[in-house]
């Protein structure tokens, strides 16, 4: 197990869920401490699959619950009622794949390759650094946050999962919007995730978590923030003709393009995939709407190349459309690259 992530959460929680899940059966155990936890998810840990709560529970109300479970019989678990507050907002994409199976490799990177992208789209937004995670199957996302468990933060969380979904899964990579329910349980990072038979294609891995330092809290007025974005983007638009390729680059540029984050720029239009290889990035094209045919799934077909500093990113749309379109045109069609150069052009003086 993951120490430091369990002293974390433990810190932030103060009360957690440990849920071992083992051939259909659930069993839960309460901890305030991480001793205690360690030791119940230690002798648990060879079979099945071990989860934890994320966000802070009210110990009287568990109680309750707790004690109206079992005198009906049934088993007991964290319900969204018992929570007080949010902790995490928790992110989870998970590749396609036959029902009940691991994720092959190839799978697993498609899923991490969104899980980078979404970590790039919310750092340009100011969003510090998440922790990231190989859940055995797929990539997690894990913002530490202070949120009172409330309709209204229930609705600003809907449109925020709706809108990540909508620019970062389709039907080869999920986002998971169901995850962000107060009493949602995630894996237990450093345990290992057995899911259908461990085949050499599909195997059982180990989860693993990198924690940033430091890891810090997303402030609620962010959180605020993007989901008035997403509510934004999701009024209807009007349809206008549609737009002719630009030619010229916008007037007054002042910035070095060389230094242009492109993967920040990108990100900030809500444009941008995630890495392929190298310094490709996959994107979503501007022009998209005016494409015949659909992009595939691994954005592929539109890419940026980022600049080593010594030129200009680059762009290239495979489409038909945008037969003849650069890097120049997106400059002109967006016409803010400068606040995303970190330098200024500097006129070169006549020897």
């Amino acid at each position: 197990m993951n120490l430091t992530y369990i002293e974390r959460l433990m810190a932030d929680a103060g009360l957690v869920e440990l849920c071992h899940m083992k051939g259909g059966r659930i069993r839960s155990t309460w901890h305030r401490d991480t001793d205690s936890l360690i030791a119940t998810a230690t002798q648990a840990e060879g079979t099945g699959n071990l989860f934890t709560s994320l966000n802070r529970i009210d110990p009287g109300a568990l109680a309750e619950h707790i004690q109206q479970a079992t005198q009906a019989g049934k088993t007991a678990r964290t319900p969204d009622s018992c929570i007080s507050r949010y902790c995490r907002i928790f992110f989870d994409l998970d590749p396609a794949r036959p029902t009940g199976q691991s994720s092959t490799a190839e799978e697993l990177t498609a899923a991490q390759v969104r899980t980078h992208g979404i970590k790039t789209r919310l750092a340009v937004l100011g969003w510090p650094a998440p922790l990231m995670a190989l859940s055995g199957n797929g990539g997690h996302l894990q913002y530490r946050t202070a949120l009172a468990n409330t309709p209204e933060t229930g609705e600003m969380l809907r449109l925020i999962y709706d809108g990540l979904a909508q620019e970062f899964g389709d039907d080869e990579v999920e986002f998971d919007r169901s995850v962000r329910n107060p009493a949602r349980l995630c894996t237990l990072y450093g345990s290992w995730k057995r899911k259908g038979p461990n085949l050499p294609d599909r195997p059982h891995r180990q989860s693993l978590a990198h924690i940033p330092a430091p890891w810090r809290q997303v402030h609620p007025r962010q959180v605020e923030g993007l989901a008035n974005l997403f509510a934004q983007q999701s009024r209807p638009r009007v349809i206008g003709a549609t737009r002719s390729p630009p030619t010229a680059l916008p007037p007054g540029g002042r910035g070095d393009y060389a230094s242009l984050d492109v993967t920040a720029w990108f990100a900030a239009h809500g444009a941008y995939v995630g890495p392929l290889a190298g310094h490709i990035h996959g994107i979503r094209c501007p022009w998209q709407e005016e494409h015949t045919s659909p992009s595939p799934k691994t954005a592929s077909d539109t890419v940026i190349f980022a600049s080593a500093g010594d030129g200009w990113p680059g762009f290239h749309c495979k489409h038909s459309h945008c037969a003849g379109r650069d890097i120049k045109d997106v400059m002109a069609l967006w016409g803010d690259a400068d606040a995303f150069c970190t330098a200024a052009f500097q006129t070169r003086r006549a020897a």
